[in-house]
């Protein structure tokens, strides 16, 4: 097993929509930033093994799956409005669908019967392209899960969309504030138990696609591919801290340390509370022994509230390292109480209590961890309906 300290230095984070927005700036901050945009290291990176999805093969369908939607549309399902009519399609196709942390194509995701959030989007634009219904995207900003793949800390947050019901031609008014849409959400979960939702542009959701890929090919080792994704969702949103902390990660898995450092630090400057960006500079100054600048991040990271349990759990496991028993708990019960569902933090715990002798209390530690970890499954399970809808009425006119 290795050193916790190696094990904090090695996590990186990034941000994935399985299922973070930047800080606002004006025209003027943005030219200022772009002016002084690092130079990326592409003579580092190789092309990548398959070419990269392009925004039009992203919600393509193929001609049989646009036939037995267009079947189904206008036929068993003509008297219903048409935004309703594809909600009642995916439900009827999506029944039992496998929830894969997984960001597919529109024709994938149809096709495989699986996917994530962001893949049930896509493949419900798909559909409403093919109808001519109106589509809008949300960004969900509940509290987001955390998952450790391979010493990758994923933050998965939560993306759905809106189909708008047609305007009555009949009724339109050259006052369109009066007017109130109709809509229906189309979603793996509730939406009761997503209230906070902000909208979200077609380019910023194409980057987010982008930005999704590229981690989920990080994660698998494919550095070359993931660094051909990166680039694209930089091409949408070029001054995302998110995206730029990924390119910032994969200069580093080339050992290109100097360009990786200028990427943190322009990140930062674009949005200096980015705990991401703040957790993995301050992993390569670890793996490059400045001591000063590991100091000065970590006061950063500090001063910031922390929501991530793996931060707690690296901290518990360096504080265990050092004997500061009393110390890795209460880091280890933070851990516990921000995400009850990681089983490292019951682990720890239980370290803990055998280092002090409490074994039978380290057996209860790990009991509860179990029962929690069966909750989420339990929990879990409900993704496998992979969707759920329902219609609302728009309090204020479309933008």
């Amino acid at each position: 097993m290795k050193l916790a300290n190696t094990l904090l230095a090695t996590i990186s984070i990034v941000v994935l929509f399985g299922c973070a927005s930047q800080s606002p700036t004006n025209a003027l901050t943005q030219a200022r930033l772009q002016a002084h945009m690092p130079s990326l290291n592409n003579d580092l990176f190789l092309q990548p093994q398959q070419s990269v999805v392009s925004a039009h093969q992203l919600f393509v369908l193929t001609s049989s799956q646009q036939q037995d939607f267009l079947l189904d549309f206008n036929g068993r399902l003509s008297d219903l409005p048409e935004h309703e009519r594809i909600s009642v399609y995916l439900h009827d196709i999506t029944f039992g669908f496998n929830y894969k942390e997984k960001t597919y194509t529109a024709s994938e995701a149809f096709a495989l019967s699986a996917g994530n959030c962001m893949a049930l989007a896509i493949l419900t634009k798909s559909l409403a392209d093919v109808a001519g219904v109106e589509i809008k995207f949300q960004r969900v900003t509940n509290a987001p899960v955390f998952d450790r793949n391979n010493n990758i800390v994923l933050v998965s947050d939560h993306v759905r969309a809106r189909l708008y019901k047609p305007l009555d031609t009949f009724n339109e008014s050259d006052d369109k504030t009066l007017l109130k849409r109709a809509w229906v959400v189309v979603d793996y979960f509730p939406s009761s138990a997503s209230q906070n939702a902000e909208m979200i542009t077609d380019t910023e959701f194409l980057a987010l696609y982008y930005r999704n890929r590229a981690a989920e090919l990080m994660v698998d080792g494919l550095v070359d591919d993931a660094y051909a994704y990166a680039t694209e969702a930089l091409k949408y949103t070029p001054n995302d801290s998110e995206v730029l902390n990924l390119l910032g990660l994969l200069h580093g898995r080339r050992e290109d340390v100097l360009t990786a450092e200028q990427l943190f630090r322009y990140a930062l400057r674009l949005n200096p509370d980015n705990l991401n960006v703040l957790h993995n500079y301050q992993s390569l100054a670890k793996r490059q022994q400045r001591h000063d600048l590991v100091a000065l991040l970590e006061q950063r990271i500090q001063s910031i509230p922390e929501a991530n349990p793996y931060t707690w759990i690296a901290l518990g496991d360096v504080a265990f390292t050092q004997n500061q028993l009393d110390t890795a708990m209460m880091m280890y019960r933070k851990a516990a109480k921000q995400a009850p569902y990681v089983h490292e933090a019951y682990w720890g715990q239980a370290r803990v209590l055998v280092a002090q002798g409490e074994t039978q209390q380290a057996r209860r530690v790990l009991e509860k961890g179990l029962r929690e970890a069966r909750i989420s499954a339990t929990k879990a399970q409900f993704k496998t309906g992979w969707y759920s809808y329902q219609t609302q009425a728009q309090k204020k006119p479309l933008d």
